[in-house]
C-alpha cells in the first residue's frame, strides 16, 4: 500500500485557502493477532454485560465467535 502520493506546495497552498488543514492519523493494525484477541475479549465482555443487565432475548453467545478472524 505506501505512503500516499505527496501533494506540491502549489496544491498545498490551494488546499489552506480553501479552508483545509493537513493532519495525520494513526488507527490500529486490524491485521494483528493482538488486535484481533483484544477484539475478541471486548465482544465477550459486551455480550457478559448484557447478560448481567438481564438482556437475555438479545444475547448471541458465539457473536464473538462472527468477526472474521484470519
Amino acid at each position: 500500500m505506501g505512503r500516499p502520493r505527496e501533494i506540491s506546495q502549489e496544491e498545498r497552498a490551494e488546499l489552506i485557502r480553501q479552508g483545509y488543514r493537513p493532519i495525520e492519523i494513526w488507527v490500529p493494525d486490524t491485521t494483528t493477532d493482538v488486535y484481533r484477541r483484544e477484539a475478541a475479549r471486548q465482544a465477550r465482555a459486551a455480550v457478559e454485560a448484557d447478560r448481567e443487565a438481564g438482556i437475555i432475548e438479545l444475547i448471541d453467545d458465539q457473536a464473538h465467535q462472527d468477526w472474521d478472524m484470519s
